[in-house]
């Protein structure tokens, strides 16, 4: 019964404001006895008279005029938020809730994030730095870029790049320590561990892998602090080469077994919580992907 009073608030409105059942009729786009019998069928349903109805005009009972008070609001909250809705699709605003690993903010998905803003000045951008993976089923986001293997259903995920960690310490390391030729010298020097990729480094170098199980000295699940620590000379890590290549170019690092790859190489993936989105993350999403092949 509610649902049919709802589906004739329009015709119930709509002949008040015409003040006959035929203009109504016509602005709706219905037969007048087709409109007739629906506003008497709403009054059976309800029990009470809704229109007084004579050959010149019709106007609402007390009971109608009521009615009629409290419905034109409904409807009228209805318009603004269809009209808002329409004008989101053509002007999209709003919030985008954004996480990611810190080593993945380089320049290529930082200047992406800066046409991105430019392009669409009316949406907003919530970025949180992370440092472990986040379940984006619980967690407060809208996308997250992270690095790993698959992503299972009912999670989204769009491959952007593969990323690959070397090794690196600061000059500064080996005023101390002589530089390792094979991956076993790692063993006598002292490792900064990223918790992420852990204490076991299976080296590669073509076909040819090897795992070493290092003793970390310092274990950090911030990336950020473990830099910190490779420039003071406090011991060498695994980065990913984006991460390390301005500090690379400037002397502050130099990579340790050249010809050797961390092994850890994943996907960096764009991951959404479905593929039904609001048109402002469709937007995002759009964008981060026609700009993957700078990434």
């Amino acid at each position: 019964m509610v649902q049919g009073f709802f589906t004739d608030i329009p015709l119930l409105v709509e002949v008040a404001r015409q003040k006959s059942f035929t203009n109504a009729a016509e602005t709706l786009g219905i037969s007048v006895s087709t409109l007739s019998r629906r506003i008497k069928l709403l009054e059976e349903r309800m029990g009470v008279l809704l229109f007084y109805r004579d050959t010149r005009s019709v106007e609402p009972t007390d009971n109608g005029a009521y009615l009629l008070d409290r419905c034109g609001f409904i409807l009228e909250e209805a318009r603004k938020a269809y009209d808002a809705a329409v004008g989101n699709m053509q002007n999209p605003s709003g919030l985008i809730r954004i996480c990611m690993f810190r080593d993945i903010y380089g320049k290529p998905l930082k200047g992406a994030l800066m046409d991105f803003a430019t392009k669409w000045p009316d949406i907003q951008m919530e970025i949180t730095i992370v440092e472990h993976p986040v379940d984006m089923r619980t967690d407060p986001y809208d996308v997250a870029f992270l690095i790993g293997p698959s992503i299972a259903p009912p999670l989204v995920a769009r491959k952007l790049l593969t990323v690959e960690p070397f090794l690196y310490a600061s000059p500064k390391l080996f005023e101390r320590y002589p530089m390792p030729v094979e991956p076993n010298d790692l063993r006598q020097l002292p490792c900064i561990v990223l918790q992420r990729f852990g204490r076991r480094w299976p080296m590669q170098n073509g076909n040819r892998q090897v795992t070493v199980e290092v003793q970390p000295k310092y274990n950090f699940s911030s990336v950020e602090m473990c830099r910190d620590f490779i420039l003071a000379g406090h011991g060498a890590a695994l980065l990913h080469r984006e991460l390390a290549e301005p500090d690379e170019k400037a002397g502050r690092l130099v990579r340790l077994l050249p010809d050797w790859s961390g092994g850890f190489a994943h996907d960096v993936n764009l991951v959404t919580g479905s593929s039904q989105l609001p048109r402002r993350v469709r937007l995002f999403v759009d964008h981060i992907l026609s700009t993957r092949a700078l990434l």
